[in-house]
C-alpha cells in the first residue's frame, strides 16, 4: 500500500495521475456521447494479459487435451455444462429467477419454458449454440441482430419490440435510490455508433484480443442499442469474438458465473468509465480479472474431472469395481474437497444400513483412497484422494 505525503492532497495528486495515465494510454476510434475518443492505459493489467495467454497456450489447453483424449464423453458433457452455466448465469445477472437444475432440464429434456425467466435462460443457451455454429462468419450487424433476436425471443414487452435498434431514449435506474445512473445515447445516434462498433471489431487495432473483447463488451452496453437484452447480447458477442481469435478454451468457461458473484463491481466498472473521462481501463481491468478467475475455476474443475476418470480407471485396472453408490460418494469428495466422513454420516447420506455403510467405506479404505482414523471412541474415514494411488498431481484432497 502506498501513502501520499501528508502535504500532498488527493485532489491535487489526482490530475497528475490522470495525466500520467493518458500519457501512457492509447485512444481508440470509438467515441463517447460528447464526441471524445475513449482511451485506456494497459499498465494496471499487463501481467493479467500474460497470465491469460500463458493459460490459453499451455496449461489449460494441455489439461483439456489430456482429459478429452481419455474420455470424449467428458469433452461433450463439459462443453454442454459450460454453455448451461453461461446461459443460466448471464440471465441471472439480468434478473432471471430459476435454478441450475431446472436449466439442465430445459436443455436436456427440451421442456417448454413456463415463465419469462426460463425463456430467458433457454434463449441464452440457443444464442450460444448459434455463436458456436457461426464462428466462420464475420461479425456484422446481421450477426448481432440475430443473436439479439434469439436472446429476446418471446420475452419482450410489446413496447420494447423493435425492427432493428431502439427508437426512443433509454435510462438505467438504481432500484435502491430510485435515481437514474445512466442514460444511453440519443436513439438517433445508435445506428452510426453500431456501425462504428462493427468497423472497430473488424479492423486491426494493434491491441491485445482480451483488451479488444473487453472494449466490444463495454461499448455495446454503453450504446445500449436495444430496450432490453443488451447485457446478455454483449456477453455473447464477447464470447464469439474471443473464440474467433483462437481462444478456444473459452468454450469451457462461464465468465458470467464470476460476474454474477461480483455484479455490483461489474456495474461499477462500467459506470467508472463514464465518470472518469471515458477511461476504459476500469472496465478492461475488471474484465481481465473476471477472465483470470474463470480460468482458475476451470483449471480446478478440470482437475477434478480428470481425477474422477483416473481414479476409477486405476481402481478397475487393479480389479476393484465400485457400485454406483460408492462412486457417488467418491465423486462427492472429489468435487467438494470435504475432508472426512463417518459411518453414521454415510448411512444418513445414502440411506443405507450401518453395516452397508461400514462395508462401503472399508472398501474405499482398502483401495487406498480413504484412511481410517480413530478420534475418541469413533472411527472416521479421511479422504486422501488420488495421492493414495500415486496420482498426486491430480489430487483434490486438502493437505
Amino acid at each position: 500500500m502506498y501513502r501520499l505525503p501528508s502535504e500532498l492532497k488527493i485532489y491535487d495528486f489526482w490530475p497528475m495521475i490522470l495525466e500520467y495515465r493518458k500519457k501512457h494510454g492509447k485512444e481508440i476510434t470509438l467515441k463517447d456521447q460528447q464526441g471524445n475518443n475513449f482511451w485506456y492505459c494497459s499498465l494496471p493489467y499487463m501481467d493479467k494479459m500474460a497470465m491469460i495467454d500463458n493459460s490459453a497456450k499451455f496449461h489449460v489447453v494441455e489439461r483439456i487435451k489430456t482429459i478429452f483424449k481419455k474420455s470424449p464423453k467428458i469433452a461433450k458433457d463439459y462443453l454442454v455444462d459450460a454453455l448451461i452455466d453461461e446461459a443460466f448465469n448471464s440471465s441471472v445477472i439480468e434478473g432471471a429467477f430459476s435454478t441450475k437444475k431446472r436449466t439442465v432440464e430445459l436443455v436436456s429434456k427440451k421442456i417448454k419454458p413456463v415463465n419469462n425467466s426460463e425463456q430467458m435462460i433457454l434463449n441464452n443457451y440457443k444464442a450460444l449454440e448459434y455463436v458456436l455454429e457461426n464462428l466462420h462468419r464475420t461479425i456484422d450487424e446481421n450477426i448481432i441482430l440475430e443473436i439479439y433476436r434469439i436472446i429476446t425471443y418471446n420475452t419482450l414487452k410489446e413496447d420494447d419490440v423493435v425492427k432493428k435498434y431502439r427508437n426512443d431514449s433509454v435510462v438505467i435506474w438504481d432500484s435502491g435510490t430510485q435515481k437514474v445512473i445512466y442514460e444511453g445515447p440519443n436513439y438517433i445516434e445508435v445506428p452510426k455508433m453500431m456501425r462504428d462498433l462493427v468497423e472497430f471489431i473488424n479492423t486491426d487495432q494493434d491491441m491485445h484480443p482480451i483488451e479488444k473483447a473487453s472494449i466490444i463488451h463495454f461499448y455495446f452496453v454503453y450504446v445500449h442499442p436495444f430496450f432490453d437484452g443488451n447485457g446478455r447480447t454483449s456477453r455473447a458477442l464477447q464470447y464469439m469474438y474471443l473464440l474467433q481469435q483462437g481462444y478456444d478454451f473459452f468454450k469451457f468457461f462461464s465468465i458470467s458465473t464470476i460476474i454474477r458473484d461480483q455484479k455490483m463491481k461489474y456495474y461499477k466498472s462500467i459506470q467508472n468509465v463514464e465518470e472518469y473521462n471515458s477511461d476504459l481501463t476500469y472496465f478492461i481491468n475488471f474484465n481481465t480479472s473476471m477472465i483470470i478467475n474463470s480460468i482458475v475455476a476451470v483449471i480446478d474443475r478440470l482437475g477434478k474431472e480428470l481425477g474422477k476418470h483416473f481414479i476409477i480407471s486405476e481402481l478397475e485396472n487393479n480389479g476393484v469395481f465400485l457400485s454406483e453408490r460408492v462412486k457417488k460418494c467418491l465423486f462427492f469428495f472429489i468435487r467438494t474437497e470435504k475432508d472426512y466422513i463417518s459411518i453414521d454420516d454415510y448411512k444418513k447420506k445414502h440411506k443405507v444400513s450401518y453395516e452397508t455403510a461400514r462395508q462401503d467405506l472399508n472398501k474405499l479404505e482398502s483401495a487406498g483412497i480413504f484412511k481410517k482414523v480413530k478420534i475418541g471412541k469413533k472411527y472416521i474415514f479421511k479422504f486422501i484422494g488420488l495421492k493414495g494411488l500415486g496420482l498426486g498431481e491430480f489430487s483434490s484432497a486438502k493437505d
